[in-house]
């Protein structure tokens, strides 16, 4: 499961996983117009036929616990990132960023989800902004003891600026 995987990490994601030959590959995304978009893009593709699209936010539990049903990884990439806006609007920021990695944690405690790799941002090292604030609590969330993970392996990793990516260099 790719959460936010219809963003520029997970249309990477996609194609380095068909690597591995997955049985599925999930892309939890609450933009249906780039959903459409990457189908278009790969109906083409074989990998298509292994890809699941599901119209979902982080911020609704009940939905992540739904998708994350019989799910062995989870990719959670979903987030608001750019800065002017959360600096404009830092509540839906904690919403997403914080509240968000929250249900993903949640649902793959209770369903006893393999790993998680949580993605996060080179900002989240001594933010001085509110994305990068977010998201540093979203690390310490993501790697805290807040809920017994007797069966889920937590990490996360930082992403910096990528060229070519939406609202990047």
């Amino acid at each position: 499961l790719i959460t936010g995987g219809t963003g520029s990490f997970g249309h990477q994601m996609i194609l380095e996983l068909m690597r591995y030959k997955p049985k599925s590959i999930r892309v939890l995304s609450r933009d249906e117009d780039k959903q459409h978009n990457m189908k278009q893009e790969l109906i083409e593709n074989p990998i298509f036929k292994k890809i699941q699209f599901f119209i979902a936010d982080v911020r609704d539990y009940d939905r992540v616990y739904s998708v994350t049903k019989d799910i062995d990884i989870i990719f959670h990439a979903a987030a608001l990132k750019q800065v002017p806006s959360v600096e404009a609007h830092p509540y839906e920021a904690v919403k997403t960023n914080i509240m968000g990695a929250f249900n993903v944690v949640k649902a793959a405690v209770n369903r006893k989800v393999d790993k998680v790799i949580a993605i996060s941002t080179d900002k989240a090292v001594k933010p001085v902004n509110a994305m990068g604030m977010t998201k540093a609590l979203q690390e310490k969330l993501i790697l805290s003891d807040e809920i017994t993970k007797d069966k889920t392996t937590f990490c996360c990793v930082r992403y910096g600026n990528v060229l070519g990516s939406r609202g990047s260099v």
